[in-house]
């Protein structure tokens, strides 16, 4: 009997064994949850493949010429107000190259980038308004070697009158009105929308906690003793009996 009380449980079985197995899994897992992969580079637009195409070409210009290349703000400035003046038909190169970003984006992650066809379109600047007028009157005129309507027209533009630019900027003002009204509109369908149910994960069942695995422990020692009590009985009993 004695024997078999003096006998040890494995440390693997024990509270301490299991505790310290368990702290090996949890480090295990903090070693897979670094080596993530790298975040997908998002869908560039129409506008940073011009402004990146802008700068390198503005960057050659002054090497040539020996000018000083501008700084970082500087040629953000002068990209955002060639772009404003390019038509939709200049624009097209950098819509196509924005397309095949959006479409490797949406095969590497699995999202739809796709924009919203019902969102209304933002309206017209009076320049720009100034620059469809523009093309129209120069559409048949044979332009100056290397020049391009939409730096003419930006030229024209600059040298014009605040008088001169009334009736564009006028008709800008009607056109955000129109925008702004087709906005409201939008804005109030998609609040009416039902929107999508979310998907409810199961919960994960709450792991036992240390105190009950002690707890069991203990209740199974108690039942190793009763065990080797009976056993002890029986043997008196017999030595009884002879």
């Amino acid at each position: 009997m004695e024997g078999t009380k003096g006998k040890k449980r494995p440390a693997e079985n024990s509270t301490a064994g299991r505790k310290a197995k368990q702290q090996k899994v949890e480090n295990t897992k903090g070693k897979k949850n670094k080596k993530e992969k790298p975040a997908v580079k998002r869908a560039s637009s129409a506008y940073i493949y011009f402004s990146k195409d802008f700068r390198t070409k503005l960057k050659e210009k002054c090497e040539k010429t020996g000018d000083t290349i501008p700084k970082v703000n500087e040629v953000a400035k002068l990209a955002g107000e060639e772009w404003r003046k390019l038509s939709a038909e200049d624009k097209k190169p950098f819509d196509e190259l924005a397309r095949k970003d959006r479409e490797r984006y949406q095969k590497e992650t699995g999202k739809n980038v796709t924009k919203d066809s019902d969102k209304p379109k933002r309206n017209p600047t009076a320049y720009f308004i100034f620059l469809s007028e523009f093309r129209k009157k120069m559409a048949n005129q044979k332009l100056p070697d290397g020049q391009k309507i939409p730096s003419l027209a930006g030229e024209k533009w600059r040298t014009m009158t605040d008088k001169e630019k009334e009736p564009y900027l006028k008709e800008e003002a009607k056109e955000k009105a129109k925008y702004e009204e087709a906005m409201k509109e939008y804005r109030k369908k998609a609040k009416d929308a039902p929107k999508p149910e979310k998907k409810v994960k199961p919960k994960k069942k709450p792991e036992p906690e240390e105190e009950e695995e002690e707890e069991d422990e203990e209740e199974e020692e108690e039942e190793d003793d009763d065990d080797d009590d009976a056993e002890e009985e029986d043997d008196d009993d017999d030595d009884d009996d002879e």
